[in-house]
């Protein structure tokens, strides 16, 4: 949705967040958050990469996905994936947080 610098960090804003998928945010009992693998799909085999971090839509600093993940060059409209995120991200998670819609679920 955005790319922005701010204080000297780049971010990635997407559309989901948080609210669909609890356990990537680390906010799902885990005691040390970690990073789950993410890429910029159309550039899965970039070698130039940057440091970026991936947040959710929400007005939460809890809603982080991504931090300091190196990824390539990314721009509004570009898909970011989340890998191995679980089956259960979308029922575990507070999926009518601020009145957010549901999200799309694509099988793969």
């Amino acid at each position: 949705m955005d790319r922005k610098v701010s204080r000297g960090k780049t971010f990635l804003v997407v559309d989901g967040g948080m609210h669909h998928q609890m356990a990537a945010s680390g906010n799902f009992g885990q005691v040390i958050r970690r990073n789950y693998p993410i890429a910029v799909a159309a550039r899965l085999d970039a070698e130039d990469v940057e440091p970026v971090q991936v947040v959710g839509c929400l007005c939460t600093p809890l809603d982080l996905l991504g931090n300091g993940v190196h990824l390539p060059h990314a721009e509004v409209d570009d898909l970011i994936v989340l890998f191995q995120a679980g089956a259960y991200g979308l029922t575990a998670s507070p999926t009518a947080f601020l009145s957010h819609p549901a999200p799309q679920e694509v099988l793969v």
